[in-house]
C-alpha cells in the first residue's frame, strides 16, 4: 500500500512583532475603517498597538512597511497611520499590523473613539 502525503498550502504567515498582543485587550467598537493603497477594510478588532483588517490587502506581503489612513466607520474624522504587516491569515481572511512609534497621533486619537463612537 503506498501512503500519499499532500502538502497543505501555508494559509496563515506572522513574523514577531515588538510585543507579543495576540492576547493583549482589545477593543472592537467602535469597528474603523481603514483605507491601504485606495482599498478600505474594517477592524475585526484594534489596540493602540495595532490593527486586525477583515481582508487581506492585495500586494502586501509580511514584515513589509504599510501606511494608509484610519477612522471610525461612518465619521469624518480620520488620520494617517503606519505600521507594518506582522501577520496575514488568508484561512481566516485577516491581516495583523502593527502600529509603529511614529503613529502618535492614531495613538492619542484611539481613546477619543472608544469614549465618542464605541457606544452606538
Amino acid at each position: 500500500m503506498e501512503i500519499v502525503v499532500l502538502q497543505a498550502e501555508i494559509l496563515e504567515q506572522s513574523v514577531a512583532n515588538r510585543f507579543e498582543k495576540r492576547g493583549a485587550f482589545r477593543v472592537s467598537n467602535p469597528v474603523l475603517s481603514v483605507e491601504i493603497d485606495g482599498a478600505r477594510f474594517s477592524t475585526e478588532n484594534w489596540s493602540l498597538d495595532g490593527l486586525l483588517l477583515n481582508g487581506v490587502p492585495e500586494h502586501v506581503k509580511l514584515d513589509t512597511p504599510v501606511e494608509g489612513i484610519i477612522g471610525p466607520v461612518g465619521s469624518p474624522e480620520m488620520c494617517r497611520f503606519g505600521g507594518r504587516i506582522v501577520r496575514l491569515d488568508e484561512s481566516k481572511m485577516t491581516t495583523a499590523i502593527e502600529l509603529d512609534e511614529k503613529s502618535a497621533d492614531v495613538a492619542a486619537l484611539l481613546p477619543l473613539w472608544v469614549l465618542k463612537y464605541g457606544a452606538r
